[in-house]
């Protein structure tokens, strides 16, 4: 569970093109309707793209790695965007350094997020994560909070594979490193470890950062600006969307609209291609940026005066999909829900009746496509939108948008599991009902 924001996210140019007009919603360009998606031929992206700071070549020295270690490995060595050699920590941290500067920004059971800018480039940022692995024996062999080498292998899978659909994070490389956190990195953990609660670091994290055997798998993706949670309760230069400075944060239509719809569209064509279901889409795992004028290739077409906002969805820790370089061999690649029982206990918001839900329709059987659990989601998110209307009198516009709005969260709200059972069903509803309206 992430304590504080994070973002990362997909380059402009594969935008979708989204024409609201009342409500009306449009295809994504990159594919003329969902059913001309071609799952028969899902790719998995076999290059790795080059870091947005520097190549490190053959700069880095390597550790020695013994016939054990790299069997242990081997899940993780054997996709092809992993680099198949262990990079000691702390040489890799000196050649980062001297090109660029980390900042930490979120802390997880599972691992830490750096926003990492560019000492050439000013303002250009990449993100980030580093996960500790589970060693083959002795300490850290058993422990929970670190990452399994089979769980590693199917994030990176599951980043190569979605980076291909608009609105999923761009994934550009991923490495194995050895050693404890090395300053440059130590320094950064400090000063945001401070803003933390005493009981947020595990212990077994700080025992991962001095340990000079330990394993850590860093991934590198690009930023897409804050989670939809801070953008509702914090005043930031870079939020993206605009609220009201009162105690909720009011949110305009306009923007629950476009966020909705960039959500359910890229959930309708993840579900499509690779029978996808996210399983733990909360607010955090929304994030949202800026979009500069028209983009190319289709870019994003709102209304005059409109701020625009790019939608990106992360994490996928919890999901499920058919990932095509793993599926012939293993099957659907999947989190066992069903092995944290805490997940379905807790209380306070919205998102722990979500994990009941999915628990009751899929009855423990995780493995099992079951595109309602978007639904699920997507109807938890639109409630939580509505809920920031802003006081006052709105423009009749505005008042007939937030009623198609409400309309459609009741809709979702009442379904009776026949109506909508996907993403796609609520996508073509939506084209539907605007068809209907011209």
């Amino acid at each position: 569970m992430v304590t504080k924001a994070k973002g990362y996210g997909k380059r402009g140019k594969e935008n979708i093109a989204i024409q609201f007009n009342k409500l009306q919603l449009s295809s994504p360009t990159r594919y003329q309707t969902l059913e001309d998606v071609d799952t028969t031929k899902a790719k998995i992206n076999k290059h790795h793209r080059q870091s947005i700071t520097f190549t490190v070549g053959d700069e880095i020295d390597q550790a020695d790695m013994d016939k054990p270690t790299k069997k242990h490995l081997t899940p993780l060595f054997s996709l092809f965007e992993v680099n198949s050699s262990i990079s000691i920590f702390s040489d890799w941290a000196r050649v980062w350094s001297t090109h660029c500067d980390f900042t930490k920004i979120a802390q997880g059971t599972y691992g830490a997020v750096f926003r990492i800018q560019s000492k050439a480039q000013p303002g250009t940022f990449t993100i980030g994560k580093l996960i500790p692995l589970q060693a083959r024996t002795g300490w850290g062999s058993k422990t929970k909070e670190f990452t399994t080498i089979v769980a590693a292998r199917n994030e990176v899978a599951f980043l190569a594979t979605l980076d291909e659909l608009h609105g999923f994070v761009q994934f550009r490389k991923a490495e194995v490193l050895q050693g404890p956190l090395p300053t440059a990195l130590e320094l950064p953990s400090t000063v945001f470890d401070a803003t933390l609660d005493a009981d947020v670091i595990s212990p077994r994290w700080t025992g991962a950062c001095r340990n000079s055997e330990q394993l850590w798998l860093f991934l590198e993706m690009s930023d897409a600006g804050i989670d939809l949670e801070t953008a509702l309760t914090k005043n930031l230069p870079q939020n993206p969307i605009q609220t009201s400075r009162n105690r909720t944060r009011s949110i305009q239509p306009v923007h629950i609209r476009d966020i909705f719809w960039q959500v359910a569209s890229a959930l309708a064509l993840a579900e499509k291609k690779f029978f996808f279901e996210h399983r733990d889409l909360h607010l955090g795992n929304i994030c949202l940026t800026h979009v500069q004028g028209p983009l190319p290739d289709g870019g994003l077409e709102l209304w005059t005066n409109t701020p625009t906002v790019l939608v990106t969805i992360i994490d996928y820790t919890l999901s499920r999909a058919a990932i095509p370089s793993l599926a012939y061999e293993l099957g659907p690649i999947f989190n066992n829900l069903s092995d944290d029982p805490v997940l379905f206990e807790g209380a306070g918001a919205g998102q722990y009746d979500v994990y009941r839900q999915m628990r009751s329709v899929l009855k423990d059987r995780w493995q099992r496509f079951e595109p309602l659990t978007n639904v699920y989601w997507l109807t938890h998110l639109l409630e939580l939108l509505l809920e920031r209307k802003p006081d006052g009198r709105q423009s009749p516009a505005n008042t007939q948008l937030w009623n198609r709005l409400e309309d459609l969260k009741d809709r979702l709200i009442g379904n009776d599991k026949t109506k909508f059972r996907s993403a796609r069903d609520i996508v073509r509803y939506c084209e539907g009902a605007t068809k209907g309206r011209k």
